[in-house]
């Protein structure tokens, strides 16, 4: 894999590990196989879900040839607005597909674009290279000159498999009927299970847990999430550049509005990570003498704190000492401490949670 030089192949490599990855088998609804078997459905759409993630891969390997912003790494900074206009850039290529598909019909393997409606909801720019690249994937384009748009509409052919086709303007229909674009940019099987007008999913845990890559995140990801549900906790998203989040809070009200949670199950770059609130380290200290040496490796480290720490007027961060070694924590952003979590411990974590949660 290409060493990332600008932020553009960072993100572009996110992009690729978010598209959801295919379990062995999935549920599709029957109004999604009127013309094709469930067989063919499934192997039409492993042939759309390799072409997201080609797409992806090649633009974090050759972005210059997508016309991608080159803004480099070492030049800019996390939170500029060049660095935040490479997260968003990498999605043009399936954006510009997903305008076309929703403002075209579907005629015999072919679909026909309603340039009014194209042009009234595309917000994609420098579209005439993504045609171009678009078409090194199997997509012909009727209707363009030198791949510029000159002509009143415009057909979209797959010659190679008239089904994918058939799929990719499925599957932007309910992801515009039901307000998933994001599921249609990470390819996400689930938008099949239920009705055209019906999403019964993404709006729990699973928003993580969908996100994960392997069986054992994805197993912790519901585990904690019974166990804070059976305490009663409230829960909602919680989203970031890195990601979505699950947060779970202890009243309703702050859900609402984002406040201190308890806990925080995050998407990190598609590898889970879990916040604990935990705002007075010295109450449980004396419970991590007797936790595994996989708990007590949480509070073990330090990390620099951020701007306000430099400044002196940090009163989030914490600094406390283990076995003689003093270790220093911010808060400002996030919950202080964070880790890539195991279900074997999560009865630790929720008594660290409450011994140290207030001040």
């Amino acid at each position: 894999m290409t060493e990332n030089i600008y932020w553009i192949q960072e993100w572009a490599k996110v992009r690729q590990d978010e598209v959801v990855r295919l379990p062995n088998s999935f549920e599709v609804h029957d109004i999604f196989l009127n013309h094709m078997s469930k067989e063919e459905f499934d192997s039409a759409f492993q042939e759309v879900w390799d072409m997201f993630t080609n797409i992806y891969g090649n633009i974090a390997e050759f972005p210059e040839i997508y016309g991608m912003p080159l803004h480099k790494l070492l030049e800019y900074k996390y939170s500029t607005k060049e660095a935040r206009e490479s997260r968003s850039a990498v999605y043009r290529p399936l954006r510009l597909l997903y305008y076309l598909l929703i403002a075209g019909d579907l005629h015999s393997g072919t679909i026909i674009v309603d340039l009014n409606k194209f042009k009234a909801i595309n917000d994609v720019r420098n579209i005439p290279i993504i045609f171009e690249r678009l078409s090194d994937y199997g997509f012909c384009f009727d209707g363009l000159k030198n791949y510029k748009i000159a002509s009143e509409s415009i057909h979209i052919l797959y010659p190679d498999n008239t089904q994918v086709l058939t799929i990719l303007k499925l599957m932007a229909d309910k992801a515009h009927i039901t307000n998933r674009i994001n599921d249609f940019l990470s390819c996400h099987y689930k938008l099949f299970q239920d009705d055209m007008n019906t999403v019964n999913y993404g709006n729990d845990a699973d928003i993580i847990a969908d996100k994960m890559h392997t069986k054992q995140e994805k197993e912790f990801v519901y585990a904690m999430d019974a166990v804070l549900s059976e305490m009663g906790y409230y829960a909602g998203p919680r989203e970031s550049n890195e990601g979505p989040g699950y947060a779970y809070y202890s009243k309703e009200s702050e859900v609402r509005k984002k406040g201190p949670y308890h806990y925080l199950m995050s998407s990190n770059k598609t590898k889970l990570v879990l916040y604990l609130r935990i705002r007075n380290v010295s109450r449980c200290l004396d419970y991590l003498k007797e936790c595994p040496d996989s708990v007590k490796q949480i509070f073990l480290w330090s990390d620099i704190g951020c701007s306000n720490r430099i400044k002196g007027t940090c009163i989030h961060g914490q600094e406390y000492a283990i076995d003689g070694n003093t270790y220093w924590r911010c808060g400002c952003c996030n919950a202080s401490f964070y880790f890539s979590p195991a279900i074997k411990d999560i009865q630790h974590y929720i008594k660290l949670v409450k011994l140290g949660l207030k001040k």
